[in-house]
């Protein structure tokens, strides 16, 4: 089923200060166990933590994930006039 209105719902409800949502019935906190429920990621074993300072950093974290993030955009002309403001 959608449940489209729940997530508005929701939003109004965060409290970013505490990183919880506030509802009637108490406080309610989203868990690492939650996101692995909704996503269906594994939580168990090692996290990944790599350092990304190196150049092979794309080729390791492909042959351990399998992905890469995309590679950044090159700025555009009007990018770059902008940032020198």
């Amino acid at each position: 089923p959608n449940n489209a209105a729940a997530l508005p719902a929701l939003i109004d409800h965060w409290r970013p200060e505490t990183h919880t949502f506030h509802l009637r019935t108490g406080e309610m906190t989203v868990t690492l166990q939650d996101i692995a429920m909704i996503t269906g990621l594994p939580i168990d074993g090692n996290p990944l933590c790599m350092n990304t300072d190196f150049d092979g950093w794309r080729a390791q974290m492909h042959a351990l994930i399998g992905m890469v993030p995309p590679e950044p955009r090159e700025p555009e002309a009007e990018d770059k006039k902008k940032e020198r403001v």
